[in-house]
């Protein structure tokens, strides 16, 4: 084979790869459900990654954050005030919480979980792949943690702030089609409490059969807020944007 078409070879694996532990480990450990949860609560000198990955993500990121809308993570400064005096209450997790802009960067602990299950990958891509189709595939197996840390603090603000704010190449990926998909598949993961749309690197989740198709009211929900709408889809009537 070619060299390009070892290069393809790699990142398609790697990105399958990537998509698949990203929802997987998504919803089972990020958006773990509560039965699993008092599960590792029995044991948590073994289990706690999980349990602090589980709190960072499900409860202060779901929960205690963006209770307003899809982009306003705090409803005025007083509870922002009041969520980081409890998380500095919790010591040295709450502080990583809060240096990871509560939880909207990937972080710490947080981090060491995302890419765990990812790590086994490397060494057998190395010792199977020819090395270009190796370093190709490294490539998108890393895209999970890329995504959460770089991409995933944008898919809470407004299209055309991320427009304004972004640096020019994150500018750029997120009004692409890709980029645009993100947003809409992220903002139903947030608005169904985290039971589907899982992905941040899209696919797994339509394999997995853990998708949910937006509805005229969610496409209402976007438009008000400022979600980029599928491109098929017309914009819906200013009265049912503001009501």
């Amino acid at each position: 084979m070619s060299d390009l078409i070892h290069v393809l070879l790699g990142l398609v694996l790697g990105y399958v790869i990537a998509s698949y532990i990203e929802s997987f480990m998504h919803e089972y450990v990020s958006d773990a459900r509560p039965k699993a949860v008092r599960f590792w609560q029995r044991a948590p000198w073994l289990f706690r990654p999980l349990i602090n990955t589980h709190f960072s993500h499900h409860t202060i990121h779901h929960v205690r954050t963006f209770r307003g809308d899809h982009v306003t993570q705090f409803r005025d400064e007083e509870e922002k005030t009041k969520l980081t005096e409890e998380l500095l209450q919790r010591g040295k997790h709450g502080v990583t919480i809060i240096k990871g802009a509560f939880a909207t960067k990937l972080h710490g602990e947080g981090a060491f979980v995302f890419v765990s299950p990812l790590v086994i990958f490397f060494p057998l891509f190395y010792f199977t792949l020819k090395p270009i189709a190796f370093l190709a595939g490294c490539v998108t197996l890393l895209l999970p943690p890329f995504m959460s840390h770089f991409v995933h603090p944008y898919l809470h603000r407004p299209f055309e702030e991320g427009q304004r704010t972004a640096p020019r190449w994150l500018a750029w990926f997120l009004r692409t089609r890709y980029g645009r998909a993100i947003y809409r598949n992220h903002f139903l993961h947030h608005r169904y409490g985290g039971v589907s749309n899982f992905n941040l690197v899209l696919g797994a989740d339509y394999v997995r059969r853990r998708t949910r198709p937006y509805t005229p009211k969610d496409l209402e929900v976007m438009a008000r807020i400022g979600m980029p709408l599928p491109e098929d889809t017309a914009t819906p009537p200013v009265e049912a944007v503001r009501g």
